[in-house]
């Protein structure tokens, strides 16, 4: 499958209806003075948007005050630097349910004031990852602050709820990696699509990221070829399935073939082989669990 550029992945990859119409209330409550909280798990491009949202108000990332609660910093003086500022500022915050309760209160004072002014002089943009809503959704010093500004926020889905736009994520990583690598890789063939699929991203975008270029730096020519790529080049990218209750063992087993067949780029020899069964029952397999595009 080719790999051309499209202009929608330059800045904003949102080809489906319903990431396009977050992007469009994202762009226009940008050009308010309304806070920006933005939610999703790793790797969904929380980081990106922001970023896209401060070019958009030419606002350079060292005119940006960082709450940046994963690490030690001071905290009272730059609310004070805040307060005191009659110019417009621009505050980004990140893992704030990992910020003292004291800090939030202040915080949250400090705001219950700043949102009354005539004519606000601050940008907000808070980064919400998906693993602090427990504790944004309880009844704590967080949550009373989440519940002020809640009503502004923006959830990103992963990569698995926007698989139908997974080629214009490779489009788009397969030219930056050629313009980092110094390669002129125009394309790649339709089993690594397949296996972008059915793969488990924990990282998401990022991890799809990661992975394009490594296989941009590996291969030579103009195309990625499946059966050129070492298959120890997959042992630790395979699909991560967690084993707990409730599963039942088709769901396992299923899994177990999808990997191996990854793991020998479609040999069904040599992945009935590692299962330890004929290729004629792997075949019956691959029909009842509709696997067949992987071999």
């Amino acid at each position: 499958m080719s790999s051309k550029r499209s202009k929608q992945t330059s800045e904003w990859i949102s080809s489906g209806s319903d990431i396009q119409k977050i992007r469009n209330q994202w762009i226009e409550t940008s050009n308010s003075n309304l806070p920006m909280l933005i939610i999703g798990e790793k790797g969904v491009g929380k980081s990106f948007w922001i970023q896209r949202s401060l070019e958009q108000r030419n606002i350079s990332s060292s005119n940006v005050i960082s709450f940046d609660f994963s690490y030690p910093f001071a905290f009272a003086e730059s609310l004070e630097k805040i307060k005191s500022s009659r110019q417009m500022v621009t505050i980004l915050m990140d893992r704030i349910t990992k910020a003292k309760p004291e800090e939030v209160l202040l915080l949250q004072q400090w705001w219950k004031s700043e949102k009354y002014e005539e004519k606000s002089k601050v940008y907000l943009y808070w980064e919400i990852h998906s693993e602090e809503l427990e504790i944004l959704t309880q009844k704590n010093v967080y949550s009373d602050f989440y519940d002020q500004l809640k009503s502004f926020r923006f959830e990103l889905p992963n990569l698995k709820k926007r698989i139908s736009e997974l080629p214009l994520f490779v489009s788009q990583f397969l030219e930056e990696a050629n313009t980092e690598l110094g390669k002129k890789i125009s394309g790649m063939e339709e089993e690594f699509f397949v296996f972008f699929k059915n793969k488990t991203f924990t990282t998401n975008f990022s991890e799809l990221r990661d992975m394009i270029f490594a296989l941009v730096g590996f291969s030579s020519g103009k195309q990625l070829h499946w059966k050129q790529i070492p298959s120890h080049f997959f042992e630790n990218q395979l699909t991560e399935f967690e084993v707990k209750p409730g599963i039942s063992l088709e769901s396992y087993e299923k899994e177990i073939i999808k990997a191996n067949l990854i793991y020998t780029k479609g040999n069904r020899e040599k992945a009935a082989k590692l299962l330890g069964i004929s290729e004629r029952n792997l075949y019956r397999k691959l029909h009842e669990y509709h696997l067949e595009d992987l071999s």
